[in-house]
């Protein structure tokens, strides 16, 4: 990254960590907020990421509360305390998937390598993905579908900005229609469907890309009971994303 896009970055997390203070500190969020955690703006190396030939966004749509409590995944002094030491937090971001990583990304990790890529060090991969989250980089409890409207709508989304910095050239994700909609409007403004296909067979089992603003590929497979490209085979996926990837 050059040394302007770090200056958006540390602002970006400054103001990530603003938002959730001032999220703690309202009564009616109080009982979804996560005690002891923080934003996690990304999962995953970012320097190694910003080195791969082909750039990877897998996407959900806000952190689990999984990713805090017992697991200390993450460094008390950053879940504990209300301001941020730039430093330590992106580098405990940046080691995610090094130590104890939630088994969830399981799913998305066995597609990653059509592309050549992978969440964590590889022999075989030369890429490095990254996860974000789509509505929100704050944990809740309920996740993000549970929460209730007047709720959803304290949280600013951080996905406009993180696809300024990152500037990726594959999102895969497995969202809803609806909220795959809103994704795609805030992700570019010219969105062109390229690819649809429905497992034979399989009702409404289906992966669809779009490019948007003639560059990004957006990938979404179908999500089936909260399970990412669930209900269809891993044969049928992998199939769709190597045809995808020959239209890059």
């Amino acid at each position: 990254m050059s040394k302007m896009d770090n200056e958006k970055l540390d602002h970006l997390i400054l103001e990530t960590w603003t938002d959730f203070i001032d999220l703690k500190n309202k009564a009616e969020l109080s009982e979804v907020l996560i005690p002891n955690s923080m934003p996690l703006l990304w999962f995953g190396d970012l320097a190694k990421y910003e080195k791969s030939d082909l750039k990877i966004l897998t996407v959900s749509k806000n952190v689990s509360y999984a990713e805090f409590g017992e697991n200390q995944r993450y460094e008390k002094l950053l879940t504990e305390f209300s301001s941020v030491n730039l430093e330590t937090y992106k580098s405990n971001l940046n080691r995610y998937f090094e130590y104890n990583p939630s088994p969830w990304f399981n799913q998305l990790a066995k597609f990653l390598p059509v592309f050549d890529s992978a969440y964590k060090e590889s022999e075989n991969q030369i890429n490095r993905a990254l996860h974000i989250d789509l509505f929100t980089p704050i944990a809740t409890h309920p996740v993000w579908p549970g929460l209730a409207m007047s709720q959803q709508e304290q949280f600013k989304m951080k996905f406009p900005q993180l696809l300024q910095l990152l500037e990726p050239d594959i999102l895969l994700t497995s969202l809803s229609v609806s909220n795959l909609k809103i994704l795609l409007k805030n992700a570019g403004t010219e969105i062109e469907e390229i690819f649809d296909k429905e497992e034979v067979g399989k009702a409404a089992k289906y992966v669809r890309a779009y490019r948007v603003d003639k560059k990004l590929i957006v990938i979404n497979g179908r999500n089936f009971q909260g399970t990412y490209f669930g209900g269809m085979t891993d044969q049928f996926v992998r199939k769709c994303l190597t045809e995808i990837k020959g239209m890059i």
